[in-house]
């Protein structure tokens, strides 16, 4: 199974480094950047365009929106699929994620199965 290129937005370095364990030790995900805001995300998704299979963005973020890094990636011509990993995952944030670009919004209470799920799929692409 081919490895997939990952970069993870998130803020809270407990939940990213929990993160970067889980898919890389449970999938063929290797991450291969990350960052705790939009500004930041932006940046190294500009860094990476060209690079990545996956990006996983959080909402709420410690300055700005994973809404925001979504939109960004919309213009930059990436061929990384974008999922949204949150606690926040309502209809509405749903539904405007998917609006963003989102191939699939996951809840990170309750999706995480269907997160590796989904990297595994991803990988046999």
């Amino acid at each position: 199974m081919p490895t997939l290129s990952a970069f993870i937005v998130e803020d809270n370095p407990t939940i990213l480094s929990n993160l970067v364990a889980t898919l890389e030790e449970l999938t063929s995900v290797r991450i291969v950047g990350s960052a705790p805001s939009e500004e930041a995300a932006v940046r190294g998704l500009h860094e990476h365009a060209t690079d990545l299979d996956l990006v996983i963005v959080d909402i709420f973020l410690s300055a700005g929106s994973g809404l925001g890094v979504l939109e960004a990636a919309q213009g930059m011509q990436m061929r990384a699929r974008r999922v949204v990993l949150s606690n926040f995952a309502t209809p509405e944030v749903r539904r405007r994620c998917l609006a963003l670009g989102a191939a699939e919004v996951f809840d990170k209470s309750r999706d995480l199965d269907a997160l590796i799920d989904y990297c595994d799929k991803l990988a046999e692409v």
